[in-house]
């Protein structure tokens, strides 16, 4: 009889197990901007939220965690509970910092699920309109000629424009030298007042100041030109290939979420990310949607911290 007793126990523990995930959503779900509000990542966050809340008919909760290089809420995430309520939208020094920090509070690969790419914003190199430089071939030449090099800015050391001049310094054998910022703003504020030579940045804060022709864009990093400029030629058709780096979001989860769970949400913001007024609402913000699956982003992860890792090992960048 206790047998029989033990058995059913099993089986209505199962059945509750099995009620439990079919209900999944049944309460708010957290994602977290790992920047401060305002910011791109944010308004990302909150426009797939905003859209994705009604599909799983759940609040979805955005908070802000800020600091570290987004390390601070990764961590928060990697030691989370795999039950589908706790997620964040990583960026770019998601697969940049295993390169620069060395050991993590956790493994960049093995503590977290990906879910979705969401949007990524290409870099562009450019100059103050009142430069003499006209195109690419003329600022190395310039540099080349100059002791220390021309100064190049970015938002900060670490970050994905900082490492795409590394990147092209190290295809083009050349001498530019980084001028690391607190951001963009200050940044692009330095190239408009000609204090830096040329700048390396996404283009939504420089955009109002190129179309009014204060700023000169001399090329986009990648093969291929970007719909958002153009007319604007890439730094492959000019000759330096493997250029390709992005400032990009993604979703993720902690690692050992259901395929249930990731396959939905999978579903869901791939369906978002088409919509033609998401579309335009990240082209305004000089993004575009990327989308596609899971294993696709964990490709591109795994790809792009062996990538990283080789980069600043040889030309033994630093953080800080």
């Amino acid at each position: 009889m206790k047998k029989y007793i033990v058995s059913a126990i099993c089986i209505a523990s199962l059945c509750v197990g099995v009620a439990n995930a079919q209900e999944w959503p049944n309460r708010s779900i957290r994602f977290i901007s790992p920047f401060a509000p305002g910011g791109s990542n944010d308004i990302a966050t909150r426009v797939i939220a905003e859209k994705l809340s009604p599909k799983l008919s759940q609040a979805i909760i955005v908070e802000n965690k800020p600091g570290a290089n987004i390390r601070i809420a990764s961590e928060m995430i990697a030691k989370a509970e795999p039950d589908g309520y706790n997620f964040i939208m990583v960026a770019a020094p998601h697969t940049t910092n295993p390169a620069l920090y060395g050991q993590l509070p956790y493994d960049t690969v093995k503590d977290f699920t990906p879910i979705v790419q969401t949007v990524r914003a290409p870099l562009f190199l450019m100059v103050p309109a009142n430069s003499p430089i006209k195109n690419v071939a003329e600022l190395l030449a310039a540099s080349a000629k100059s002791p220390n090099g021309l100064n190049v800015s970015s938002p900060g050391n670490g970050t994905a424009p900082h490492l795409a001049l590394e990147l092209f310094n190290n295809i083009a054998k050349s001498n530019l030298t980084h001028i690391p910022y607190k951001g963009d703003a200050p940044a692009v504020t330095d190239i408009l007042g000609e204090r830096v030579d040329a700048g390396v940045h996404p283009i939504i804060s420089p955009l109002p100041h190129i179309k009014n022709g204060k700023i000169r864009v001399l090329a986009v990093f990648g093969s291929t030109r970007s719909p958002l400029l153009p007319d604007v030629p890439s730094l492959g058709e000019l000759g330096y290939p493997n250029t390709e780096v992005y400032t990009w979001f993604g979703l993720v989860g902690p690692a050992k979420l259901p395929v249930k769970i990731v396959d939905r949400l999978n579903k869901d913001i791939n369906e978002i990310l088409a919509q033609p007024d998401i579309k335009q609402r990240f082209a305004d913000m000089g993004m575009e949607t990327v989308g596609g699956t899971p294993e696709q982003f964990s490709k591109y992860v795994r790809d792009d911290i062996a990538k990283w890792r080789a980069l600043v090992a040889k030309r033994n960048i630093k953080p800080d």
